[in-house]
């Protein structure tokens, strides 16, 4: 059904520029925000069309040539203004990180990093609230807690691969596994030199973001431009009518408690934006 799904809204439209750098997660961690500020104060453009594109992890049994389509051609538009697509999906998603080399070889990639507790928590509010989940938060945890070692498991992880595989459990429910940023950046660095990938965390994106939008700006190579739009930015905050009991919590903690420490020993002093990185 996928593969014949019809694409009116591509009809007549040309090829455009691909992306220039993604924004490649993490869910529930400021994407958003970040990619809506990227729009309204920088010389960088998003797809006309539609936000998330997921090519890369979702409709990859689709040619490149329609992933081009979603953009604008940039021919002659100058060295600063370049296309951009954010897919919270793609730091998540096993496959994605050769996908993208091959096909965007030259790419940038930027990570948004959340306390991994509080990413895990705020995932679960939101797809409950998207009535994609009927269990509790302690079960959904318990649960996802038995599957965490999945994600280092290459027998399993090699599924992936298939693009017409769809683990709707692993996209959906997997709320510790994907605040699991080392294992993931890990694969990342496996095929992408730590020049074409910068790490952020929400806290300095949010408390430091003048000084962290032009950091970003300046490695991007574009152009930071005019006053922040911030009251216009969706920041994509989590239901407040979910409890969340302290037994699930402590899943969580017991399950992420070391994530901090292993990001930093995965990732380089330069591979950081923003002025400290701490994910507390």
């Amino acid at each position: 059904m996928r593969l014949f799904q019809p694409e009116t809204r591509l009809w007549g439209r040309e090829e455009g520029t691909l992306p220039a750098f993604l924004v490649i997660g993490a869910q529930r961690s400021g994407s958003t925000f970040l990619h809506d500020y990227l729009s309204l104060n920088t010389s960088a453009q998003c797809s006309p069309l539609q936000k998330e594109l997921h090519y890369f992890d979702n409709k990859f049994y689709k040619p490149l040539q329609w992933y081009a389509t979603f953009f604008e051609p940039l021919d002659g538009a100058g060295p600063a203004v370049k296309n951009f697509e954010t897919s919270p999906g793609y730091l998540y998603h096993p496959a994605v990180p050769q996908r993208i080399k091959e096909c965007l070889p030259e790419v940038k990639a930027v990570a948004v990093l959340r306390n991994p507790v509080e990413r895990a928590i705020s995932q679960y509010k939101w797809i409950r609230k998207c009535d994609l989940e009927t269990r509790g938060p302690v079960e959904a945890f318990r649960a996802d807690a038995e599957q965490i070692e999945r994600e280092q498991d290459e027998s399993y992880l090699t599924q992936f691969e298939d693009p017409l595989h769809f683990d709707f459990e692993h996209f959906h429910h997997g709320y510790l596994r994907r605040s699991l940023y080392h294992v993931q950046l890990r694969r990342w660095l496996r095929h992408f030199p730590s020049s074409q990938l910068r790490v952020l965390t929400s806290t300095a994106l949010f408390e430091q973001t003048q000084n962290v939008m032009d950091q970003l700006a300046a490695y991007l190579e574009i152009e930071h431009v005019g006053e922040a739009q911030l009251a216009s930015i969706n920041q994509n905050s989590s239901p407040d009518d979910i409890e969340i009991p302290a037994e699930a919590r402590d899943i969580a903690e017991q399950h992420l408690a070391d994530v901090e420490s292993k990001v930093r020993s995965v990732i380089t002093p330069d591979m950081v934006v923003g002025d400290t990185f701490t994910l507390e």
